[in-house]
């Protein structure tokens, strides 16, 4: 969405450059460096603002799985943001389901999702969430299905 009033703008920007060049391309010169600056500082879905520093501030709890729509998969989870001053914006899950031996020490991993959780979780404080994951079990789970959700990008 920011793109496409971007290129409004820069297009607009073009036409005024056809009657008064010398304005047409300050003005083009001024959008590209703003641009370039809202780029720069705006991070990106996976690392975020503070990068790994935050991912490890922010903790999953009271996690449960149960059967989603379309042979998919509810995850209901409780999001801690444990850091002193940085409010949470966008967080990524990872879950994975691996299909494991009955003492869960040969695993083979079946299923993995990036989730994006777009919440406002304040210093100090939690939300709870609920995901939908898009892993879909087509063959019977052989031996015990164990499921691992990790944070592994915040902003």
């Amino acid at each position: 969405m920011q793109f496409v009033a971007l290129l409004v703008i820069i297009i607009s920007l073009v036409a005024i450059a056809y009657r008064d060049l010398k304005m047409g391309l300050l003005s083009l010169a001024g959008v590209a460096l703003a641009a370039l600056a809202f780029y720069l500082f705006s991070g990106d879905e996976l690392k975020g603002i503070a990068g790994d520093k935050l991912t490890e501030q922010v903790q999953l709890v009271d996690m449960r799985i149960s059967r989603g729509y379309a042979d998919g998969f509810v995850l209901n989870v409780r999001i801690e943001n444990n850091h002193d001053s940085l409010t949470l914006q966008n967080l990524v899950i990872r879950s994975t389901l691996s299909d494991c031996n009955d003492d869960a020490t040969k695993c083979l991993v079946i299923g993995e999702e990036d989730s994006v959780v777009k919440l406002r979780i304040p210093p100090g404080q939690a939300r709870d969430a609920v995901v939908n994951l898009r892993i879909k079990q087509l063959n019977p789970i052989r031996g015990v299905a164990v499921w691992k959700h990790v944070v592994v990008g915040v902003r």
